[in-house]
């Protein structure tokens, strides 16, 4: 059966109308997001201090492993003997080969760590909240307002987690220098080079992967039916 738009007054069918009720601007999308992180601080810092925790584990080796090789470069005889001493560097190719080997494996082994860290931590904070999308549905957000929304959240508590991480990451690889070897093997140039180097790939890294992880549970969670959403128990 066709349906027409001759009933007067509120009850005729505009989309247009309808359209335009639902779709919000971006300033409110900041708006509410701020709000969220309000009202749910507790949760929002579980969530931001899950991504710092994995960032700075990450940074931590990353910057490690670039200020050791700094080190190295150097020719000055007491770095050398230093790192001799710690067993850092051999003149045996296959002791050099194998520490450049378990150098690879800690770095590959950080990144996934970082990986299914942050997968898991965005994982739980949109899950958790199911019914809230389906409130929202139920007043009339489109699906595509409740993926922007959640997205829009989770950028800024990866980026926010993520930046505290690298710096919390950059502070552990230099006390980790300073008691394997000693900070004055190099100079505060140095150290802020290796930080304007590793920071950004960590913080981008982080933030990154906190709205990947985020796409899938907050689109399969947008697209359930409002009273389905409503109903979950977590």
């Amino acid at each position: 059966m066709e349906t027409t738009n001759s009933a007067p007054g509120i009850f005729r069918n505009n989309p247009d109308k309808i359209a335009r009720q639902v779709v919000l601007p971006w300033r409110r999308t900041l708006d509410m997001c701020l709000s969220n992180v309000r009202n749910r601080l507790g949760r929002s810092f579980l969530t931001f201090a899950g991504i710092a925790i994995v960032v700075a584990f990450f940074m931590s080796s990353f910057c490690y492993q670039s200020l050791l090789s700094s080190i190295i470069q150097k020719d000055d005889v007491h770095a050398k003997a230093m790192l001799e001493r710690a067993g850092i560097v051999t003149h045996n190719q296959q002791s050099l080969d194998l520490q450049s080997q378990r150098q690879a494996w800690l770095l590959g082994l950080s990144a996934l760590l970082c990986l299914a860290g942050i997968t898991n931590t965005m994982l739980m904070s949109v899950t958790e909240r199911i019914r809230e999308i389906g409130t929202l549905k139920c007043l009339g957000a489109l699906d595509r307002f409740v993926v922007r929304l959640f997205l829009v959240e989770s950028f800024f508590i990866g980026l926010l987690g993520s930046l505290s991480g690298a710096v919390l990451g950059f502070l552990l690889s230099i006390l980790q220098i300073g008691a394997v070897l000693e900070f004055s093997l190099l100079s505060p140039v140095e150290y802020l080079r290796c930080l304007a180097a590793c920071g950004p790939v960590a913080v981008l890294a982080g933030t990154l992967l906190a709205v990947i992880a985020a796409i899938y549970p907050t689109y399969v969670a947008a697209r359930m039916k409002p009273v389905d959403a409503m109903r979950t128990e977590l």
